[in-house]
């Protein structure tokens, strides 16, 4: 038992010592932080991070204190002025700076207000396009493109009267007339010969834009009384030149499959409510010279209906052209005996929509105008008929013959008489034989009328 004792009081050099290394590895981490606290104090302190604040730049200095009176006045011209330091771009919102008291010297300085930055163009899309120079240029007008000279505003106080339907034309009490005050400016004492060209319009907006601003300003332009635009078109038309006529719908031969309209002229009604309807087509619109012709080939054969329409003309001072739908029309006879304005129609230029023929029945009012004096076209909205007007109308002149209106031609148009061998209406379209128109009292004994004859050429469209 002792001697166990004696041998647990000895020391066990052979024990393993786990602690030594542990202590080493916290001796070096001890230096390291101490020889790191000492960098930093030689350092300086650490800034105190807080949130940066951009300020912007002090206002410059405009007006500087006078030199003292120890410095030459050239000194500082000579001497060029540093430039006073900014300020801090960034300061902290924890520690914001404190602004030292300014010197003597700079209090003496007055300080400009400061101005404010321009502000940015607005970002638009017209800001986004290239600069004229570089944007295409614009498209060439179409041929034979011409503005004209913008006719007088109408109506003409003087020469309108109301009625329950709108106003009406009359003659003035000067004695001038709507056909003439309305008229496109012509030189009548011109004597080339005389082209007018009509087209007839119906109520599509782009071919009635079309006829207005592609065809030559002396081509007339013919609306449709029913056109709900018609006053604009009308004003429109006047500005850019153009001579303006109502249509006037009449009675065709094959009526009713062929109805020009609600307000057409009928050979079966009374002439009263002939010239109602009349009146109507009147009303619609300010600012024309006359009338033509829409369909009709039944209604002007009739004298008792065409009388009473031509006397209203020649009433109310407009002039008339008779589309010949008919060879047996007798509103040439008439208009003679009243003394009305008139005039025919020679060709309807587009009865063959294609280039060669348009063009031909261009050539053949050429030849009709220089052994007559003039002649008249009808044509209507296709766009070859705008194409070939425009392009015939640039050179008429230089064949020696003129582009007029049709108030320029009244009274110089003539009946075609056909020469031995030639066929019917050579040179007035229109060579449809039409019946007779069956008198009031026929109409009212129910007699049918003849039946329609094949028509061999017409001028309607």
């Amino acid at each position: 038992m002792v001697q166990r004792l004696m041998m647990s009081d000895e020391p066990e050099d052979d024990a393993p010592r786990p602690m030594m290394p542990l202590a080493i590895a916290a001796g070096g981490v001890v230096l390291v932080l101490a020889g790191v606290a000492l960098w930093l104090q030689l350092k300086g302190p650490l800034p105190d991070r807080g949130v940066a604040i951009a300020l912007p730049p002090p206002p410059a200095l405009v007006a500087e204190a006078p030199p003292s009176a120890d410095q030459p006045a050239d000194a500082s011209a000579a001497t060029p002025k540093e430039p006073t330091p900014p300020a801090a771009a960034t300061q902290t919102a924890a520690n914001p700076p404190v602004a030292d008291a300014p010197p003597p010297a700079a209090a003496a300085k007055a300080v400009a207000p400061p101005v404010p930055a321009p502000a940015a163009p607005a970002v638009t899309a017209q800001s986004l396009l290239p600069p004229p120079s570089a944007q295409a240029p614009a498209p060439p007008s179409p041929p034979g493109y011409n503005q004209g000279q913008a006719l007088a505003a109408a109506p003409d106080l003087d020469l309108i009267e109301r009625s329950p339907t709108g106003f009406l034309p009359v003659i003035g009490r000067d004695g001038r007339q709507p056909w003439q005050v309305y008229a496109r400016p012509f030189d009548l004492n011109d004597k080339r010969p005389r082209v007018a060209i009509i087209i007839n319009l119906g109520s599509s907006a782009s071919q009635t834009d079309a006829a207005i601003n592609h065809l030559p300003a002396g081509v007339t332009l013919a609306f449709q009384p029913y056109s709900r635009r018609l006053g604009e078109w009308i004003n429109l038309s006047r500005a850019a030149g153009h001579e303006v006529m109502l249509t006037l719908p009449m009675e065709p031969v094959d009526y009713p499959r062929n109805d020009p309209g609600p307000n057409a002229l009928l050979t079966a009604l009374e002439p009263a409510k002939n010239m109602e309807r009349f009146n109507w087509v009147l009303s619609q619109g300010t600012g024309y010279v006359g009338l033509v012709g829409y369909e009709g080939s039944r209604f002007t054969t009739s004298r008792e209906d065409m009388q009473p329409v031509l006397e209203g003309l020649k009433k109310r001072g407009l002039l008339f052209v008779d589309n010949r739908e008919t060879a047996q029309t007798v509103v040439p006879a008439l208009a003679a005996d009243l003394k009305l304005p008139f005039a025919s129609a020679n060709r309807a230029i587009d009865r063959d929509a294609t280039r060669a023929g348009v063009d031909k029945r261009l050539a053949d009012l050429e030849d009709i105008a220089r052994r007559n004096g003039s002649a008249v076209g009808i044509g209507s909205t296709f766009p070859v008929t705008f194409e070939r007007v425009g392009l015939w109308a640039q050179g008429l002149e230089d064949r020696g013959l003129v582009l007029a209106p049709v108030s320029a031609v009244i009274g110089k148009t003539k009946e075609q008489v056909p020469q031995k061998g030639d066929p019917p209406n050579k040179d007035v379209e229109g060579g449809a034989s039409a019946p007779a128109a069956p008198s009031k009292d026929t109409a009212a004994a129910g007699t049918k009328a003849p039946a329609k004859e094949p028509a061999k050429e017409s001028a309607k469209e």
